[in-house]
């Protein structure tokens, strides 16, 4: 007999945790519907080529094939590593049968080939959001975007978050300022991107090891990364670095036009930060992270950001766009360790219906039927032990309600477990209407 093994790095809830995420999911999809998103879902696996398009390093990506394929092919085929690229390939390839801007929600899973280590898996959720324009799309759309990152994190009791902004055309336009430019600057932003890991001074070596930078441009690198502030801010705060130019002046406009938009709910929460960076190249104007305050060592909950041509490997279309990214299984797996969400219901029902004996089936099915038509999740027991057993079983799953049903008399009568009351039910569809509020 083969013992069963634990896969490393490919998490499996308990059902009451799969049924507390469901509720995440649910309360996550209700704000991006409310903003007009729309669902899609991409296969799980992409061609090579395709995955292959931004330059994402090989030993990231499992590759698919068939067991008993011919030993000397090569794999094709890949499973996604994130939903970017796939959302890129989907939205050039579908370009004519869509509407713009395209507004798409998107959560399914995706697969990495890293290291497996605490809070970082290979297999996980990711919960997307993007806009996409076609030529042309209003920082207008940026303002939406971190205003639904607003909601969805007001939605969880977590103990606070930050919400951290930035703009690549102000770190670019800084970075030119400073004698940085083209390769020298894409180094010098990796490094940068760090800050949070290695500290300035951890920064600094490596931005040491940049040919062309020196002392004087580090530690002026460095001064940039310690602004820290609310738009009304921003402009006196670089103006006193000394550094101007066209790009610096784009890139606080931005900032500050995309901050006069936000609810004042978003505004509570947001800094715009100069130390954050983000390392991937295809981000052309705001940058976006979400944190927790009492978790800082967990990093990043919500991540992404602007860019302007999503997906010039695959159409001559000029296809602008923005979009953040949730890192659902890795906030799930704080939630649980910490005990910050509900897991005590173990099944989705609210209501179990006893049966006394095996007689009595059939009208104990009849008031389920009628609980379930009225909009009642309801369990019937399997079997008819004594009622101190099912009604444990009810508790044991986190059921509010427990029918019990005497087909002689025809008689029905509810109990519930939360205030201990019992009491005669005459009409199966007006008790559940009067009770939804306490469900």
């Amino acid at each position: 007999m083969a013992k069963p093994s634990k896969i490393s790095g490919f998490p499996e809830w308990l059902p009451e945790q799969k049924i507390a995420e469901d509720r995440i999911i649910s309360k996550i999809k209700a704000i991006y519907e409310s903003y007009g998103f729309v669902p899609i879902e991409t296969p799980a696996v992409e061609l090579l080529t395709t995955l292959g398009s931004k330059g994402v390093i090989d030993k990231e990506i499992f590759t698919v094939q068939r067991l008993k394929a011919d030993g000397a092919s090569e794999a094709e085929l890949g499973l996604h590593f994130d939903l970017t690229v796939p959302l890129a390939r989907y939205v050039a390839q579908h370009d004519h049968e869509l509407s713009f801007p395209f507004k798409r929600y998107q959560l399914q899973k995706v697969w990495r080939g890293d290291r497996p280590q605490k809070g970082r898996f290979r297999e996980f959720y990711q919960f997307d959001i993007d806009i996409i324009g076609r030529n042309d799309l209003p920082v207008a759309c940026d303002a939406e975007v971190l205003s639904v990152v607003g909601l969805v994190m007001n939605e969880f009791d977590v103990g606070g978050y930050q919400l951290r902004i930035n703009n690549r055309k102000l770190l670019a336009g800084l970075y030119e300022s400073i004698g940085l430019d083209g390769e020298g600057a894409k180094k010098a932003i990796t490094a940068v991107d760090k800050l949070l890991k290695i500290g300035a001074d951890g920064v600094a070596r490596e931005l040491a090891q940049i040919s062309g930078v020196t002392a004087a441009m580090s530690a002026k690198l460095l001064e940039t990364t310690t602004i820290k502030c609310r738009a009304d801010e921003l402009s006196l705060k670089v103006s006193e670095l000394g550094l101007s130019g066209a790009l610096i002046d784009e890139g606080v406009s931005e900032l500050v036009k995309i901050c006069a938009l936000l609810p004042e709910s978003a505004k509570e929460s947001l800094v715009i930060d100069l130390s954050l960076a983000r390392g991937l190249d295809y981000y052309t104007g705001l940058i976006v992270e979400v944190g927790l305050l009492k978790y800082p060592e967990f990093g990043t909950v919500i991540s992404g950001g602007r860019y302007d041509n999503l997906a010039s490997e695959f159409t001559d279309q000029k296809l602008p766009g923005v979009g953040v990214s949730i890192g659902l299984t890795r906030f799930m797996e704080l939630l649980f360790s910490e005990n910050l969400i509900d897991t005590s219901k173990k099944s989705p029902s609210v209501a179990l219906v006893t049966v006394y004996n095996e007689d009595d089936r059939p009208g104990c099915n009849q008031i389920a039927h009628q609980l379930r038509m009225a909009g009642v999740p309801t369990e019937v027991y399997f079997k008819s032990p004594k009622l101190g057993k099912q009604i444990e079983y009810a508790e044991q799953r986190g059921m509010r309600y427990v029918f019990f049903v005497d087909s002689s008399s025809k008689s029905v009568q509810v109990k519930d477990l939360v205030t201990k009351e019992q009491r005669p039910v005459t009409s199966v569809s007006d008790w559940a209407a009067e009770s939804r509020h306490d469900r």
